[in-house]
């Protein structure tokens, strides 16, 4: 029986940190090498704090990536001001909206497409803000414009598992179905499995959780494990 794949979209169909990367180095020309990958994981988890309250409009945009910059970097021992944590953010959404899909998530998409009947995308964030990376990265080409589920669009991000349900609602499709393909296991892996979806998780960070159903440090290892997905004729 043939599936409808879900995929989240940060950090699973391409990777924040390298435009993290990119603009961390031309911001800082050289300074800082060594903190690098520290302060892109701190400003991860110091983005997670606030996201909530910008996404329930208590804040801007704006001002979740301030906070996101500013305290993350000094978590990492490097000070920078309100001034310089917004011309931070101008550089990481710049390289933000240039990157490409790397080969391995292409193969994946390729394969995914090849093989089951319908692709989607989870993701949280603002409308405009995802909707203009789903189209940087040309991800339209593989994605069902109709299983483009985003959390500002309906106000109830992951891991509200209602998230969740309006995507089942809209692929048509049995729990059992199902299958979600993301980085965070407790927004993407542990609402859908509630659901009866099945599920990968691509552990990017080392994390120990219980163990999911499937669950990979590669992008290059899904393709494999969505083989097993194929019912034969």
């Amino acid at each position: 029986m043939m599936k409808t794949i879900f995929f989240d979209l940060d950090d699973t169909l391409y990777f924040r940190r390298d435009a993290f990367f990119l603009a961390f180095d031309e911001f800082f020309g050289g300074k800082h090498a060594n903190l690098k990958v520290f302060a892109n994981d701190r400003c991860r988890i110091r983005g997670d704090e606030v996201f909530f309250k910008c996404q329930n409009g208590e804040i801007t945009e704006l001002e979740m990536y301030i906070f996101r910059f500013k305290t993350g970097f000094a978590d990492a021992g490097i000070e920078i001001s309100r001034e310089q944590a917004e011309d931070f953010y101008k550089l990481y959404k710049k390289h933000l909206y240039s990157m490409k899909l790397n080969p391995q998530v292409v193969s994946m998409l390729d394969f995914a497409k090849a093989h089951f009947e319908n692709l989607g995308i989870i993701t949280n964030g603002h409308s405009e803000h995802q909707r203009n990376k789903i189209k940087t990265l040309g991800l339209e080409n593989w994605i069902s414009r109709d299983l483009i589920i985003i959390s500002g669009e309906h106000g109830c991000p992951k891991p509200d598992k209602h998230l969740f349900e309006i995507a089942q609602e809209k692929s048509g499709k049995k729990p059992y179905e199902l299958l979600i393909v993301g980085d965070s296991f407790q927004n993407d892996i542990l609402p859908a499995d509630k659901l009866g979806w099945h599920t990968i998780w691509i552990n990017l960070y080392g994390e120990n959780f219980s163990q999911p159903e499937y669950a990979v440090k590669e992008i290059s290892e899904i393709p494999e494990i969505l083989k097993s997905f194929n019912d034969p004729e």
